[in-house]
């Protein structure tokens, strides 16, 4: 057998491990980023980026479980935001209807956002099948796509791969962090424990 076609498995192994990886480095980067730019950000300011990522998800084609994943928020956030702010609502709409004037992309089919979005969300702890939905595949057109796609496949399986990591011997799925809504307040001149940011998990005093 030819050595370079027996290597292959492994260097696509190793590449898609890689490029797991980078996934939660480039989200750490971000975080540090905006972090250095403004210590304390302003809500208001922060909640219009997310809005603003949820309205370029929908003009790729994904719908509002993939928008809100893509926002970083909970869909109820999203739904509510979509509510209450008119102006939002038109973007979105106008998003999705640009996307599906050019079909972008075609039923059954993910493109490379969605394909992060579902990486990100099986690397850390979702089953497969809830991560596929949530960009809008169901579990037979995932499969389908990882025979068809050997780089697709090793992606899913180095994010099952790290997620296991990440888990140790716990074999059960991690919980998705709790989000609550928070009121706008005037800037305080520290953190508020009890109004923490939306991307932020509410303390806890013991798991549950």
């Amino acid at each position: 057998m030819d050595e370079r076609a027996q290597d292959e498995p492994e260097r696509r192994r190793e590449w898609a491990r890689r490029l797991v990886a980078g996934l939660s480095a480039a989200e750490e980067a971000d975080r540090a980023l905006a972090a250095a730019l403004d210590p304390d950000p302003d809500l208001q300011a922060e909640n219009s980026g997310r809005r603003a990522r949820a309205v370029h998800a929908a003009a790729l084609g994904l719908g509002p479980a993939g928008c809100a994943a893509a926002a970083g928020i909970p869909e109820a956030l999203l739904a509510g935001w979509r509510a209450q702010d008119p102006a939002f609502e038109a973007a979105l709409a106008a998003a999705t209807a640009l996307a599906a004037a050019h079909r972008v992309p075609g039923r059954g089919r993910i493109g490379g956002l969605g394909l992060r979005l579902f990486l990100q969300s099986v690397a850390r702890g979702a089953h497969t099948g809830t991560a596929a939905t949530t960009v809008g595949l169901r579990s037979d057109q995932l499969l389908r796509l990882r025979r068809a796609n050997p780089l697709v496949a090793a992606l899913v399986d180095a994010a099952v791969q790290q997620a296991r990591g990440l888990r140790g011997s716990d074999r059960r799925p991690k919980r998705a962090p709790a989000y609550r809504l928070v009121t706008l307040r005037a800037p305080a001149s520290g953190p508020d424990r009890e109004h923490p940011r939306p991307d932020t998990p509410p303390q806890r005093d013991a798991p549950a």
